[in-house]
Formats: structure tokens, sequence, C-alpha cells
């Protein structure tokens, strides 16, 4: 039985994966030597490699969420992309007009990280469905 909140589940995972997917995608298309030269400016220790890795999560991140592989460990590693960028870039900016988005798309990973999302997704080819316990019940006879 499709429960409801698989296909919240399911649209939460899709629209995320599709917001990192191009941002990644965009980091690489501007030139990841863009994206260093800012991630330098912001003061980001090891620029280089930095920009490689938080373009390839969001970028392979993104996909692997849209076609729902490795559903909650992509969600940990997206949401500490989120907070570093909020401490190394948008704290300073304040919530509004600041890091308010990236504090959406933290909720968003966390829902998935916690709940997971198997509607759809590669990961449910992986893994095996949990057995549901025998519920016995008792009647009561007067």
């Amino acid at each position: 039985m499709l429960a409801k909140y698989e296909i919240g589940a399911l649209i939460i995972r899709v629209v995320l994966g599709v917001i990192f997917f191009v941002h990644g995608l965009t980091k690489f298309q501007e030139g990841i030597n863009e994206t260093v030269t800012r991630f330098a400016e912001y003061g980001i220790p090891y620029a280089q490699y930095v920009a490689y890795g938080v373009g390839g999560i969001e970028l392979l991140g993104g996909f692997f969420l849209i076609i729902g592989f490795s559903v909650r460990f992509v969600s940990a590693l997206l949401i500490a992309v989120m907070v570093g960028a909020i401490m190394k870039v948008k704290l300073e900016a304040g919530f509004l007009n600041g890091y308010e988005f990236n504090v959406a798309l933290i909720a968003m990973a966390s829902y998935l990280l916690v709940a997971g999302s198997r509607l759809l997704a590669l990961d449910k080819l992986f893994t095996s469905e949990p057995k549901k316990k025998a519920r016995i019940e008792f009647k009561r006879s007067y």
C-alpha cells in the first residue's frame, strides 16, 4: 500500500535533487576555476579541492537524489555542504537575503536523511522490505 508520506518524500527528493544538480552543473559549466577563485575569496582553505568536492557532491548528489540512489547518505553530504556554505559565506548576510534558502534545503535534506524515500527509487532494488511482524489480536468474549 502506498503511503501518503512516500509521495511527499518523492516530491522533496526530486525537487532537492534538481536544485543541487543544477547548482553543481553550473559550477562546472561556468568553469570550475571561477568557483575556485570565488571560494578562495571567501577564505576557504584548499579552495581548489573544496570547489571540486562541493561541485561534485552537488552534481552527483543531485543526480543520485533524482534517481533515488543512496538517498540518506547523499542527504547527509548535502547538509554538510549547506552548513559549510552558511558558516563560510552566508552567515554575515543574516537570515533574510542570506541563508534562508540554505536552511530550507537543510530541512528538506534532513527529512530525507531521517525518513528516506523509496517510491520510484533505485535504492528499492538494493534493499529488502522489512518483514512485518504478525499481530495477534485477542477478542474479549462477554
